[in-house]
């Protein structure tokens, strides 16, 4: 199974989806990416393949070129202000989320939609998969829709230490310290002791 076939399929679903929302289609970021001012939403999606199979993970992402700015500028090589895997936000949706379930997820591997040469009916389970994960997809852009709304993802009390909104501890302290900072939250002093960062300024 070639993954320039399953691209050119998945583009092909969601061209109508991608025109009626703005989004334009990255073909080579294997993405559907739209700006609205400094924030640049996106779907998009990762992959694995070993010739007979394609995995393929699907997620949703937002990103603030304010926050982005500030983490190169510390050398912290930042990709999204918050994404998530959307199989993973989909299973949230439906039963809360607990630490352990983006682990669990991996292992039983339904953080993927898997196709293979040995199914011919893997196209359509993945149109089928796809589907009802559009409306979540905008339901959390529309949800982080300003930087006001990262700092409360990421510093709401109590804080989560395994978010699952991030790639790891590091990038939710940034994030977090960040996004803080430019929200003017009242509690930033607190919250930048909470994450042990020696702020000069």
């Amino acid at each position: 199974m070639k993954i320039q076939d399953v691209k050119k399929h998945i583009f092909s679903t969601l061209e109508p989806f991608a025109a009626a929302k703005g989004f334009k289609i990255l073909r080579g970021r294997f993405a559907l990416s739209r700006k609205a001012g400094s924030r640049t939403d996106e779907i998009f999606f990762t992959y694995h393949s070993w010739g007979f199979e394609v995995n393929i993970f699907p997620y949703v992402s937002v990103d603030y070129g304010e926050i982005t700015t500030i983490c190169n500028d510390c050398g912290f090589i930042l990709n999204h202000s918050a994404f998530i895997n959307l199989l993973l936000l989909q299973r949230i949706k439906l039963q809360g989320f607990n630490p352990d379930l983006r682990w669990k997820t991996q292992i039983v591997k339904t953080d993927r939609f898997i196709l293979s040469d040995d199914e011919p009916d893997d196209y359509n389970r993945l149109d089928m998969g796809l589907s009802p994960l559009l409306p979540i997809a905008l339901d959390f852009i529309s949800q982080y829709d300003s930087i006001n709304s990262i700092d409360r993802l990421f510093n709401t009390m109590p804080i989560e230490q395994y978010s699952p909104y991030c790639s790891g501890l590091d990038t939710h302290c940034m994030v977090g310290l960040i996004s803080a900072k430019l929200s003017k939250n009242a509690d930033y002093e607190n919250i930048k002791r909470m994450y042990l960062v020696d702020d000069k300024n």
